[in-house]
């Protein structure tokens, strides 16, 4: 049976940001739901994995090397008395806050560049899985996508950075910095999940933006769920891949596109195209 946007709960007006956050929170089981019941996707999804956790490990390596150093550096020449030791601490705490937060932009950037091609070969599968034809979807020219990205990179780096100098603070400034950042970086990750189904629409940066701040809630719930998994190791690299399945689900609903087809291996009494990349048919 087909679910539309009417029938959707992120779609209603009443208390539209509280349940499109719900769904965005939970995009990833629901991506993962829905390519377990269409296993032939998950052929799409091996690549993104992997290069995911190569990314994650390579991130996680270079974090634990310089912040050490940084913290050796920053409380280098510090003596034992009090004070020394209340210093001590805010230096470290203040140290790990700026590693984290450099780490976490070199992954996003990392990420962005390695990843990006094979989230929109899955999400493109799952569009014709649901239906979509050829037609309905539209290539954005090389120039146009790399621009694209540097704007979207350009925002992310510029606002993480300004952010991390809060860091010099103590105490309060990392705090700050913690807080603001992830609800910023939630909204910017959530805007470009949930833009990976307009981009395959031809959509420019400015229009994907629009329609994240049109949809505030779906867009937090996404990026919420994206930052939360960046700290599970392996499983968390899994289920952002399937977050983009997810994406493409909450996208369909709010436009009233049908969402579910029939289990592989099922009939239903339509036909369902094959899809112009695979020529497997989309049930």
């Amino acid at each position: 049976m087909m679910d539309s946007a009417a029938a959707s709960p992120v779609n209603q007006s009443g208390d539209r940001l509280t349940r499109g956050l719900v769904d965005g929170l939970r995009s990833g089981i629901d991506g993962f739901a829905f390519m377990c019941r269409h296993p032939s996707l998950w052929s799409h999804g091996v690549k993104p994995v992997l290069l995911n956790i190569l990314v994650a490990v390579a991130v996680l390596l270079g974090a634990i090397f310089f912040g050490q150093w940084l913290v050796n550096w920053a409380t280098d020449g510090l003596g034992d008395g009090l004070w020394d030791r209340v210093k001590w601490w805010s230096y470290l705490f203040a140290m790990v806050f700026l590693t984290l937060g450099l780490a976490f932009i070199s992954y996003l950037i990392l990420m962005s560049a390695i990843c990006s091609t094979s989230f929109s070969k899955l999400a493109r599968e799952v569009e014709f899985k649901l239906g979509a034809k050829e037609d309905d979807l539209a290539e954005i020219s090389t120039i146009g996508g790399i621009v694209d990205s540097l704007r979207a990179m350009i925002k992310l780096v510029t606002i993480n950075l300004l952010l991390l100098l809060l860091n010099v603070i103590p105490g309060i400034g990392s705090l700050a910095a913690f807080t603001i950042g992830l609800y910023i970086d939630s909204y910017i990750l959530g805007s470009e999940f949930l833009g990976i189904p307009l981009e395959l629409r031809g959509k420019r940066w400015p229009e994907r933006q629009e329609f994240a701040r049109a949809w505030r809630g779906a867009t937090l719930g996404i990026g919420a769920n994206v930052t939360g998994l960046m700290f599970i190791p392996i499983v968390g690299a899994v289920f952002q891949t399937t977050t983009v399945v997810g994406a493409v689900l909450i996208h369909r609903r709010l436009k009233g596109l049908p969402t579910e087809v029939p289990r592989e291996g099922e009939t239903d009494s339509f036909d369902v195209e094959p899809s112009p990349e695979t020529g497997q048919a989309g049930d």
